[in-house]
């Protein structure tokens, strides 16, 4: 027997086509128009003096019409599109941090919104998911609050069949922040993953009537984003963390990605850092999706205000190849990744904090080549 080097092609990247943005700090990406070709919508946070949200229509092709406004209110930043009152048309979900809530956007239609309907939460508006936490098949909303030295309180608001919602009912928790939640479902019980920046995360599990917080550690410095990903290919979502390194960030020369493999019971493998050479300072963003086709999960993650993102091609183990630079010609505040061609192939889409959108498409699996040993 002997080993051969045989290639296995990952996928390739086009040039960003770039549009211009006034809201450049969030990005999402949803079909608001029925006709399966998500459009791009972006908004500020709540240091941007923005009073609009930003739409860029899908001609069809993976091409994007100019920006159009969607009226807002000073200091909301987008959250999540959803269908919250069962008509078929998305809506959106919005937070307002100096406005102490969130705020819903009806839509009406070919891309239209409503004016924002406001539900107060507490101190200072914050992330927020539109979810069914009680498995009733209705949407209900999540919405986390902190700040100002106040704890993470989590606001529940109960979907009703009308498209209203119960008043809301108000959890006070142990965690100072909880950043970038990130849902699964486990034995029919919707858990959500949050960040504190400070170590370790929240894991909240909605079950019973009630809510359980336990914490998982994300160390050994700051952490700086998590998600829920089935990295290992077992059905089960597993936990993906980004990290800053703290005092060791000059000593480990590896990439500060990490990542925790669920057990079937509930409970998580030890956590290992991705051993790969670093080529990231600060990995701010993290996004899973099978990018090249494989069936297997990979990663994309960017490098705070840097001009590329980066892929990480995942094996199926938890495991990832050494991370590969796309170009997103601008310094990138946040991404989505999805479809917006229909070729099947997930694409990626950027907001920069140049006040411009990077559209860069998935071009499949034609390179660059990595190699492996084979026997013959």
């Amino acid at each position: 027997m002997r080993l051969l080097n045989a290639v296995i092609l990952a996928c390739w990247f086009t040039s960003p086509v770039r549009y211009i943005s006034s809201a450049d700090e969030v990005v999402l990406l949803a079909d608001l128009d029925g006709d399966a070709a998500p459009e791009i919508l972006t908004s500020g946070n709540h240091v941007d003096e923005q009073g609009a949200f930003s739409l860029f229509p899908n001609l069809g092709d993976g091409a994007f019409g100019s920006e159009r406004h969607v009226q807002s209110s000073f200091g909301e930043r987008l959250e999540a599109v959803a269908d919250l009152n069962g008509d078929g048309t998305p809506d959106l979900l919005a937070s307002n941090y100096w406005q102490d809530g969130i705020a819903i956007h009806r839509g009406l239609g070919l891309s239209q919104f409503a004016a924002g309907t406001a539900y107060d939460t507490a101190t200072h508006g914050g992330p927020s998911r539109a979810v069914d936490y009680d498995r009733d098949g209705l949407t209900d909303i999540v919405s986390f609050s902190f700040g100002s030295g106040n704890p993470v309180r989590v606001h529940l608001f109960r979907g009703r069949a009308d498209g209203t919602f119960d008043p809301k009912t108000t959890i006070e928790t142990s965690l100072a922040i909880a950043a970038s939640p990130s849902a699964r479902i486990r034995d029919g019980a919707l858990e959500i993953l949050a960040g504190e920046h400070s170590g370790r995360l929240g894991l909240f599990r909605f079950a019973a009537g009630g809510i359980s917080l336990t914490t998982l550690d994300a160390g050994p410095g700051f952490d700086l984003s998590s998600i829920f990903a089935d990295v290992d290919g077992d059905g089960i979502s597993d936990v993906v963390d980004t990290n800053d390194g703290g005092s060791e960030a000059d000593q480990n020369p590896y990439e500060w990605v990490f990542v925790t493999l669920a057990r079937s019971d509930g409970g998580f493998l030890d956590r290992k850092q991705v051993m790969q050479p670093r080529r990231m300072t600060l990995p701010t963003k993290l996004r899973a999706a099978d990018i090249d086709g494989d069936g297997h999960v990979d990663l994309i993650v960017s490098d705070f205000r840097e001009t590329h993102l980066h892929y990480l091609r995942g094996h199926g183990t938890g495991s990832f190849d050494e991370a590969v630079a796309i170009d997103a010609a601008g310094p990138v505040n946040d991404f989505a990744v999805g479809d917006v061609n229909g070729d099947r192939r997930p694409d990626l889409v950027t907001v920069n904090d140049d006040h411009s959108v990077s559209v860069i498409m998935n071009g499949g699996r034609c390179g660059p080549p990595r190699r492996r040993a084979v026997r013959h």
